[in-house]
């Protein structure tokens, strides 16, 4: 059990007065005590009797001592009552750690003037989340009113609060005050806008910018739009600032939101922020919200190898290999024959080259036939397995390349690796928190995808959005982007076949965003609840669905799932068609030389 450590000071207490501080810590699981009294010590003894009685342990020190002294308890749990009626009662309240102001901590302070009392207290930040309860005595024997105290803003221009709580009449009959109402507290909130604003001011912006509308982060105007439901909840307004940054280090200090929190000139965050170690030491994430999605979105490439792969993919390069070596084989055994006498007979072609057997193979292969004549029996076997061979083969590869240019190409690139080994180019949108997650990660792929495809010495490929997603409908381009964003742009721009090419690989997982304050900012608890109601209601995800645009569908119609051959498909056809004929002409070339150069010879000799 926690240790729950109460401080009182006080000058006389009646043994009434003790037992509404026993009610009080009883109704709040209290059992330990700090007694910081300005009386006689049988009196001191007397009172410590009763709490023990009670099982409340009570420490006395007398109000003399250094104040201070209350951080020897630790942070645990704390509770104090103090009774004006000692001299200069309010003292501790200028010397004690504002720590200790906190809801955590009790205030009982005894009071038989609660105007003066209060007035006294509104000079300390006793902020909404304390827990004050001014004591003060009616006319009545053993009947005591009850009064909480608190400030709806200290630093915020808020309103000092005294509400009627209950009353002790041999009883506690206490009621339960949900501090709801801060009575129009200004909170100074920061907003991260990047894109310019043109004819309207930042507020109209933030009010009248409608979904549908592409804008820097759609994140930004959906968090507004939820914590504009917390201002109508709990009765306050914001005082709107602009930044430029979520919060990164520049010189050893946050800028941006999370440095607006830090330095007090902001309340709370109007956009929501990653969670991050380094943040949270200067900030309190009260709590989520959404996440954010970005990844690489791109047209996955229909030949991931290269056009040329089309003509190779339908076999393995060891069948390849077995092919030529039997092809080769067969080849060699023409040869041989050619060039037994015993195998010639009468009626055989005279041409028994090996050029020959090679015009053999090759016409086998084209499926054109060939007009070699031989009588062998043993010559005719190979010639009509030789052509059983190439038929069978041409029939498959020739089908399994048509089907290849016609089918949907399967998925190859599947991860950042896969894109890293791609042909593929390379961006990211031009957004501060991807370039500080390259600035930070350890990641070997994402270093080397960074170095190699994004930020070299010819390309800086942080891009905007709307050219990003461009050059992705264009074609063999990853581009890097919050998934919200990519959306809305391909539903406007792209055609169904190319939402249907399109395909996402991850950098890094789905990030969750928080709403955030200042560090022990007095407005947490509301914030939390604030926004816990909101997602229990369905609120959130009205605004998700509203803000978010979903994945454009891929609708198959028999238009879209028809794949026609371009030139491109068919270009290395046409460049093996021209290379073959300027190695012809080449060749040509040579033999012209040749001819006249033996003809020059022929002639000198003569």
């Amino acid at each position: 059990m926690n240790l729950f450590i109460f401080v009182l000071i006080f000058k006389f207490c009646s043994i009434s007065a003790v037992s509404i501080y026993i009610d009080i810590f009883k109704s709040k699981n209290l059992e330990n005590a700090v007694m910081f009294h300005c009386q006689n010590l049988s009196k001191v003894v007397l009172n410590q009797k009763v709490f023990f009685a009670n099982n409340i342990k009570i420490t006395s020190l007398k109000t003399e001592l250094n104040f201070t002294n209350i951080g020897y308890f630790g942070h645990s749990k704390l509770g104090f009552i103090v009774d004006t009626a000692c001299t200069s009662w309010y003292s501790i309240f200028e010397i004690i750690d504002k720590r200790f102001f906190k809801r955590s901590y009790t205030w009982l302070i005894y009071t038989n003037n609660l105007i003066s009392t209060s007035n006294t207290l509104s000079q300390y930040p006793i902020d909404i989340n304390s827990d004050f309860i001014l004591i003060k005595k009616s006319g009545r024997n053993n009947f005591y009113y009850l009064y909480e105290v608190f400030n709806n803003g200290f630093y915020t221009h808020g309103s000092f609060v005294v509400d009627y709580l209950g009353y002790w009449n041999q009883k506690l009959y206490a009621n339960q005050n949900i501090r709801t109402n801060l009575t129009g507290v200004v909170l100074k909130c920061a907003v991260v806008v990047l894109d310019p604003i043109v004819n309207q001011t930042f507020e109209h912006y933030l009010e009248y910018t409608k979904p549908g509308v592409i804008v820097d982060s759609l994140h930004k105007l959906k968090f507004y739009t939820l914590i504009k439901y917390l201002e109508n909840m709990y009765n306050y307004r914001y005082s709107l600032q602009r930044t430029n940054s979520w919060g990164y280090l520049r010189n050893g200090s946050f800028d941006g939101v999370v440095g607006a929190l830090q330095r007090r000139e902001a309340d709370i965050g109007g956009t929501p922020v990653f969670f991050r170690s380094d943040r949270a030491k200067f900030i309190d994430y009260v709590a989520p919200t959404w996440q954010s999605r970005p990844c690489f979105i791109l047209r996955h490439p229909k030949y991931p190898g290269g056009f040329y792969s089309i003509y190779t993919r339908p076999l393995t390069a060891e069948v390849w290999f077995c092919i030529l070596a039997v092809l080769a084989l067969s080849g060699s055994v023409m040869c041989i024959m050619f060039n037994i006498k015993a195998l010639k007979t009468t009626g055989d072609d005279n041409d028994s080259s090996s050029s020959m057997a090679f015009l053999f193979i090759f016409s086998a292969i084209s499926q054109q036939g060939t007009t070699l004549t031989r009588g062998s029996t043993s010559m005719k076997i190979v010639i009509f397995m030789t052509f059983i061979f190439t038929l069978t083969l041409y029939q498959y590869y020739n089908a399994t390349v048509v089907s290849t240019l016609l089918r949907e190409p399967p998925k190859s690139i599947k991860n950042l690796r896969d894109l890293l080994n791609s042909d593929l180019k390379a961006g990211v949108e031009d957004v501060l928190y991807n370039k500080d997650f390259f600035k930070r990660t350890k990641d070997p792929l994402a270093l080397e995808l960074y170095h190699r495809k994004i930020v070299t010495s010819r390309h800086y490929n942080f891009l905007e959005p709307e050219y990003g997603m461009r050059l992705v409908k264009r074609g063999g381009f990853a581009y890097h982007v919050d998934s919200i964003t990519a959306y809305r742009i391909m539903k406007r721009s792209f055609s169904e076949r190319e939402i249907c090419d399109a395909h996402e690989i991850h950098l890094y997982p789905p990030q969750n965003m928080a709403a955030v304050l200042q560090k022990d900012s007095p407005y947490r608890e509301h914030i939390t609840v604030g926004i816990r109601k909101i997602f229990e209601s369905g609120l959130m995800h009205r605004l998700k669905s509203i803000w978010d645009e979903p994945k454009p569908p891929c609708v198959r119609t028999p238009d879209s799932s028809i794949f026609s051959v371009t030139l491109r498909e068919f270009s290395m056809a046409l460049l093996m068609l021209a290379v073959g004929i300027l190695f012809a002409v080449l060749i040509l070339v040579g033999e012209i030389l040749s001819y006249r150069f033996q003809k020059k010879v022929i002639k000198y000799c003569n």
